[in-house]
C-alpha cells in the first residue's frame, strides 16, 4: 500500500488586459509522460495560510504581481489527486483563483530551487483560442472550458470541478 503525504496547493488563473493567461512550461510528475507541459503559477499551502494568502504569496514570488487574498474572492475551480515524484507519493487537492493582472508581465521575486529550474524552460500568455486548440498538455485539464465565463465575470459560489488526468 502506498502512503501518500497531503500536500495541498492554491493557484492562480492571472488575465492580462488582452484576455491572456499565464502558463509556465515544466516537465511534470508520475503519471504523467515525461515531456514538457504547462501549468499555473501557484504551490504549496504553508501552515497557517488560508488557500488565498498562498495563491497570493506564489503570485508575487513566481510572478511579481501583488495580490490581495481578499480580492481574490472565492475559489473558481478544484481538482485533486495522487502524483509521485523521485519516489516519494503525494495526494494533492488544487484549489484555483482568477485574478486579471494589469500587464503581461513576469518578474518573479522569489523562487524555489526546482522553480528556478523550470524557469529557464519558459512562460507564455494564452489566449483561450490558443488553449482550446493547443496539442500540448495544459494543467489543469479542463481549463480551456472555464476560462470564457471567468474572463467574462461569471463567477458561480461552488468552485468547477476539474479532471486531474487528461483524456488521451
Amino acid at each position: 500500500m502506498i502512503n501518500y503525504a497531503h500536500r495541498p496547493t492554491a493557484r492562480v488563473v492571472l488575465a492580462d488586459p488582452s484576455d491572456r493567461v499565464l502558463l509556465f512550461r515544466f516537465t511534470p510528475p508520475d503519471p504523467w509522460p515525461k515531456e514538457p507541459a504547462w501549468h499555473l503559477p501557484g504551490g504549496g499551502i504553508e501552515p497557517g495560510e488560508t488557500p488565498a494568502q498562498a495563491a497570493a504569496r506564489e503570485a508575487l514570488e513566481e510572478t511579481g504581481h501583488v495580490l490581495s487574498p481578499a480580492d481574490l474572492g472565492n475559489p473558481v475551480a478544484v481538482n485533486e489527486g495522487p502524483w509521485s515524484n523521485l519516489g516519494r507519493h503525494f495526494y494533492t487537492v488544487h484549489t484555483y483563483f482568477f485574478a486579471r493582472v494589469p500587464a503581461p508581465t513576469v518578474a518573479p521575486t522569489a523562487l524555489e530551487d526546482y522553480e528556478q529550474e523550470e524557469w529557464l524552460l519558459g512562460n507564455r500568455w494564452w489566449s483561450v483560442t490558443e488553449l482550446a486548440e493547443t496539442t500540448e498538455r495544459i494543467f489543469p485539464p479542463g481549463l480551456a472550458g472555464i476560462l470564457p465565463g471567468l474572463l467574462a465575470g461569471v463567477h458561480t459560489t461552488s468552485p468547477a470541478t476539474l479532471p486531474w488526468t487528461h483524456e488521451n
